[in-house]
């Protein structure tokens, strides 16, 4: 392993971060050849990921720039990106370090990871990657049914926290997306629970896979072997649920 630089200046640390930036290195990566080039006070992690921000948004200098006097409080568009931004490239950072890293309060970081954008601690689906799959269903309609979205969409989903962040239902408003009332702890009234996910588990049940490309193969497998009408007819028994549910005052459930 080589011996840190031991004479430097922050300068000479700051044009590397840029150099190494401009290549397209992640942040994280950045401070990792810092640390292991420099030593481990060179520069810390917060203040890699604060300047490859100024550099991102096209900062040149390389020396102290003085305080333009108006703090960033406010949870804007323009925050929540920069915010989305750096989740992204780290999943591990602290809200402490990206408050830092912005030059804005923690509460208002708080706000848009938490309320904003709807990330959660270990988390496997947040509002930003939802809002992408609205995406991807969006463009998927647009080639196979684009009378559909002239018409309107109805979208049936759970209460569950990404599905109503801010984020998501900016999204819906903006598309003018309706949302069909959906009771909460209620997995009797959705198709994926009561049709596809059994059906699934069904298949599935006595298998045993060594790797997990055997298991996506195996579903893929699955999935390119449904009848044409299977989804369907789970989108059709939706609709007698529906009523026995209406019918009961919401105190439907499945038996």
């Amino acid at each position: 392993m080589a011996t840190p630089i031991k004479e430097w200046s922050k300068l000479e640390v700051r044009a590397v971060v840029r150099f190494l930036f401009s290549k397209g290195t992640k942040p994280s990566e950045i401070h990792k050849q810092i640390a292991q080039t420099y030593g481990e006070g060179a520069m810390s992690r917060s203040r890699v990921y604060q300047w490859c921000n100024w550099f991102g948004e096209g900062r040149t200098s390389l020396g102290n720039e003085p305080k333009s006097g108006r703090p960033k409080t406010s949870t804007n568009e323009e925050n929540t990106t920069r915010v989305d931004e750096l989740i992204r490239c780290d999943r591990r950072m602290k809200i402490r370090e990206i408050a830092l890293t912005l030059e804005i309060p923690k509460s208002t970081v708080h706000e848009i990871v938490h309320d904003t954008l709807g990330y959660r601690k270990g988390q496997c689906i947040n509002a930003a990657r939802y809002c992408s799959t609205l995406d991807r269903l969006k463009e998927a309609i647009r080639r196979k049914r684009p009378g559909l979205l002239r018409r309107g969409v109805v979208l049936q989903h759970d209460n569950a926290t990404p599905h109503s962040a801010n984020l998501t239902q900016q999204w819906l408003q903006r598309y003018g997306w309706e949302i069909l009332p959906h009771p909460a702890h209620s997995p009797d009234l959705a198709p994926s629970d009561f049709h596809l996910f059994g059906s699934l588990k069904r298949h599935l049940g006595g298998m045993a896979f060594e790797t997990e490309d055997d298991l996506i193969s195996e579903l893929r497998n699955w999935f390119d072997n449904l009848d044409v009408d299977f989804f369907q007819v789970g989108i059709n028994s939706l609709l007698s649920r529906w009523q026995k549910c209406i019918d009961l005052h919401e105190d439907y459930v499945e038996k």
